[in-house]
């Protein structure tokens, strides 16, 4: 009786993880993120409106006005690379969409916090002798 309790807590944990996992997965999906999503820019024009770019790339991170444009951020994933900070740009009065770039300088940037946030590996030295 004990052996099938254990194996129905390893399972109800399997399914736990595997139900976490969905909803991590998806919720990059769903908001214009995920795997890929830097190809999304490909549908991109100049002169959209901001719910038709809303509709290709969901929800931006930030937005906020610089001068007298309305620029709004995402990070989008691109394959082999990561996250990169990827900017549009909408006039203000007519509210649409300008340009679109990625911000590499700021991409470095974050790269480069990376690498200070991980531990430096340590060296070992093994002294072996054989005789």
């Amino acid at each position: 009786m004990l052996g099938i309790r254990e194996v129905n807590v390893k399972n109800v944990f399997r399914v736990f993880l595997f139900a976490a996992l969905l909803v991590l997965l998806g919720g990059c999906a769903g908001t214009g993120g995920g795997l890929g999503s830097i190809s999304k820019t490909n549908q991109l024009m100049p002169g959209m409106t901001p719910n038709q770019v809303k509709e290709i790339l969901g929800e931006p991170s930030q937005t906020q006005f610089v001068a007298d444009k309305w620029v709004w951020k995402y990070s989008l994933h691109e394959y082999w690379k990561g996250w990169v900070p990827y900017y549009l740009v909408f006039g203000k009065e007519g509210k649409k969409l300008d340009s679109w770039y990625a911000n590499e300088a700021e991409y470095m940037q974050q790269q480069q916090l990376w690498l200070q946030a991980m531990p430096p590996t340590q060296k070992h030295e093994v002294d072996i002798k054989v005789r």
